[in-house]
């Protein structure tokens, strides 16, 4: 599994300055964080992951707060009631967002969304009612330290009987358990999880299912050492993100779901 280093945030942040200033403008933002529930058009509840682009508007309300993000890295913030264009953005850019740390994260954050957005605008892509099973926790490519792992998903076949399949990636050895519940909980016991190693697990109604077609949900059981130090990592870039005015709760969220470090 690929590890997105803060060391190369800063380098990477630079090329991504010099290529983009050599394009057009940016038109597209990302929203990153809402309070409150403004709306898009007065018809679409604005959440993390909207699209911001022309001819859209935005309605912000008492009690709202929207921050978005440009390619850039470039954090902007409405909080006062009014709606805005896609023009007005630039009026409303974050001052203190100077860091490398925190210019580099958000343009990486801004990287993830795109990358969303173009899979869901693929032509072909037909959705349909979902009679598969789908897995909810832990989220897919997540690095943690814990003793203990809870597995669940949503079964939307009509088999009571579902697999829990689990591979260690560093031998290729499946490990398969039958239940008739909705989640299943595995502790780090040396044998079936263990610290330093990778796995990706996946659900199915069959028990010998064709395991090159199935999608996995991948994960890393950190080390004692490993987690110290991805830990000091992400204290450094959450120090950037505090000067940005975002709570505790809220940077431990935003890390959570875009760079898969969760604690607890």
């Amino acid at each position: 599994m690929g590890r997105l280093f803060l060391s190369h945030l800063s380098a990477l942040t630079l090329l991504m300055l010099f290529f983009t200033s050599a394009c057009l403008a940016q038109e597209d933002y990302f929203v990153f964080k809402v309070s409150g529930e403004p709306m898009l058009n007065n018809s679409t509840l604005i959440k993390r992951g909207t699209v911001f682009m022309k001819p859209n508007m935005m309605n912000i309300k008492e009690q709202d707060t929207v921050f978005l993000i440009n390619q850039l890295g470039e954090l902007f913030e409405l909080n006062v009631p009014n709606t805005y264009s896609i023009k007005s953005i630039e009026n409303f850019r974050k001052k203190s967002n100077r860091s490398s740390l925190s210019i580099g994260y958000f343009s990486y954050v801004w990287k993830q969304f795109s990358n969303q957005k173009e899979i869901r605008q693929r032509p072909g892509v037909v959705y349909r009612e979902d009679r598969t099973i789908k897995l909810s926790e832990p989220m897919d490519s997540i690095r943690f330290n814990v003793p203990a792992i809870e597995f669940s998903w949503k079964n939307n076949t009509d088999a009571s009987r579902v697999y829990f399949h689990l591979q260690d990636l560093d031998n290729n050895h499946i490990s398969k358990i039958g239940t008739d519940t909705s989640s299943i909980i595995l502790y780090r016991d040396n044998v079936l999880l263990q610290s330093g190693r990778s796995y990706k697990w996946a659900v199915t109604a069959q028990a010998f299912p064709d395991f090159g077609k199935l999608d996995f949900n991948s994960f890393e059981l950190l080390t004692k050492k490993e987690y110290e130090k991805l830990k000091t990592e992400m204290k450094t870039l959450e120090k950037a993100l505090l000067v940005l005015g975002f709570s505790e709760e809220d940077i431990k969220t935003a890390i959570c779901l875009d760079y898969k470090f969760c604690e607890g």
